[in-house]
């Protein structure tokens, strides 16, 4: 089921996304393709601007007032009759995106013609076009005005046929938006087009305002000779853009179709396909559940019995011709049980017999109270022929023993008489050596009724001896110091003046061999206890500075003994 689910989620994101990845390819090249019939549209209505002014040229009153201005005194007014009449008679007038034609001659002299019902101040703009327009290019030019926001001017310098010099030029004064809007016949009606740049921005679709479409401008300028595709969030929407730069006019035009329009189409066929997709799921699931129940239930009535049988209930047992694929293992099964409750008493009496033969073997060799008696025994001669000296320590090993058998059977001892124990096996040890080890214990008093855990400092004590005190050259020193810390913390110290550690072990890591592997085995085992007692952060440190000092210590809670062993 787990396997269905996950095939069937990800041929729906597989799907998603190869589907995604077709539209918004087809969306960009229809985004690409409209905007390419949109600049050709404006370089086609650019063409004509532009082949309308070689009428106004050929025109004798207009050239005449070109060549030899000032006149006649009804002059301008011929000139501009003649403006219109040209303007009328060409294909621009058919389109009705022009609002007014200038011509200024060389003396600066205007000659003006409405082609709309809108008027505008003649000397203002003016003004502007003379301080504005390149007098040195002789190519179409477009430019922009701070004067009227919804105007475009294409000018164009005018050249004598006769000496070659600029003898006035001809402005054609173009209503930008029912420009832009007969550019943007052939376009989807939910799709606009701008036309934008630095410092002019117009859309078809007047919802957007001036401030907005500028912000868009940075986003979507392209470079020479290239096409810009992008997603865009404008206005509260997605959108896919496309721009491209026009050289010839210093603007930059862009075609932008809503996202979610375009991607309507996936939204919808993925519904549909995740409908399909959640029934196939569905009946995946009921025929899985359906099979997994035919194969399974033979082995839970199978397993069922097997729990009563190990429940002590040999009744239960599996039956035979329960399904067929079973037949063959419930005889061997039942087989097995007969020949259990065959074999069961004889070899249970068997085994129980050598136990009992092994335990008291056991007991006999390691009676405690076997060894005391001979320690005793070994005692009282030394006593008798006057040998104070082994009588002593026959006496201390006796204790050492005695306290060692007790405390395995308890986790915990006091203070006092853990260090009675250490004192036994540190007098052994010094009658061992003679006068090379010397001792000294500083543990306040008030600490000795706290508890510790059994065999926690012997060890140590132990470890300091025989590895860094019997192998040093000359005497040395053990100190066992227990210190109280101001968090009810008991810190337990065990300070020798051997031959230390070069390298500070791992304690765990610690290898044991053959000729120490008691002490080793004795410092893991107190440090495994101690972490498992009381957590991580109290297991054993080590400080060592070579030849002379290491100190080996750990801390427990401060806590009072009850039960004393």
């Amino acid at each position: 089921m787990i396997i269905v689910g996950l095939v069937l989620v990800l041929s729906v994101g597989f799907y998603y996304i190869k589907t995604s990845s077709i539209l918004r390819k087809t969306s960009r090249d229809s985004i690409v393709r409209e905007l390419n019939q949109v600049n050709d549209t404006i370089q086609d209505q650019v063409q004509t601007i532009d082949s309308i002014i070689p009428l106004f040229m050929s025109n004798e009153v207009i050239q005449n007032a070109l060549e030899n201005p000032g006149t006649g005194i009804n002059y301008p007014f011929s000139v501009e009759r003649q403006m219109s009449y040209i303007y009328n008679s060409s294909a621009l007038s058919e389109k009705n995106f022009t609002d007014s034609i200038y011509i200024y001659n060389s003396r600066s002299t205007v000659y003006h013609a409405y082609t709309s019902g809108i008027l505008e101040n003649v000397d203002d703009t003016s003004e502007f076009l003379q301080s504005t327009i390149d007098s040195a290019n002789p190519h179409l030019m477009c430019y922009t005005s701070p004067l009227h926001d919804q105007n475009m001017y294409f000018a164009r310098n005018l050249y004598s046929s006769n000496s070659g010099n600029r003898i006035g030029m001809i402005v054609i004064n173009i209503n930008a938006q029912k420009w832009i809007e007969y550019c943007s016949k052939t376009i989807d009606p939910s799709w606009f087009i701008m036309l934008f740049n630095k410092e002019f921005s117009l859309s078809s679709d007047s919802d957007f305002s001036k401030d907005q479409l500028l912000d868009l401008y940075s986003s979507l300028t392209a470079q020479k000779n290239s096409v810009l595709f992008k997603e865009q969030s404008f206005g509260g929407r997605d959108y896919f853009m496309a721009s491209q730069s026009l050289e010839r006019l210093g603007l930059t035009s862009a075609v932008a179709a809503p996202k979610d329009l375009l991607l309507e189409n996936l939204n919808s066929t993925l519904k549909s396909y995740l409908l399909v997709t959640l029934a196939v799921a569905l009946l995946s699931l009921m025929a899985a559940f359906i099979i997994s129940r035919a194969v399974t239930r033979p082995i839970d009535t199978m397993i069922f019995h097997i729990n009563e049988i190990s429940k002590g209930n040999r009744s239960a047992l599996p039956p035979e011709g329960f399904y067929q694929e079973f037949r063959v293992w419930a005889q061997s099964f039942n087989q097995m049980l007969l020949q259990l409750d065959t074999y069961y008493q004889d070899i249970y009496q068997q085994k129980l017999l050598i136990k009992n033969a092994e335990i008291r073997a056991l007991q006999s060799q390691m009676d405690p109270h076997f060894l005391f008696n001979v320690l005793n025994t070994i005692a009282w001669k030394a006593q008798m022929i006057d040998n104070e000296e082994i009588y002593e320590m026959v006496i201390s090993l006796g204790s050492l023993l005695k306290m060692n058998t007790l405390s395995r059977n308890h986790n915990f001892t006091s203070i006092s008489r853990e260090m009675e124990y250490v004192r036994l096996y540190v007098y052994l040890q010094q009658m061992r050596f003679e006068d090379k080890i010397s001792c000294d214990i500083q543990i306040p008093e008030q600490v000795l009724s706290c508890e510790i855990p059994c065999l926690s400092i012997q060890p140590l004590a132990e470890n300091a001896i025989v590895h860094g005190l019997e192998p040093k050259k000359g005497k040395g020193h053990l100190i066992i110091q227990i210190i109280e810390g101001d968090d009810n913390q008991l810190e337990i110290c065990i300070i020798d003046d051997g031959i230390g550690f070069e390298v500070i072990p791992d304690i765990q890591s610690i290898a044991s061999s053959e000729k120490d592997s008691h002490t080793h085995i004795g410092m893991k085992n107190l440090d495994k206890r101690l972490k498992l007692l009381y957590g991580p952060d109290s297991g054993i440190r080590i400080t060592s500075i070579p030849n002379k000092c290491t100190t080996v210590s750990f801390h427990i809670p401060r806590k009072e003994f009850t039960h004393d062993i």
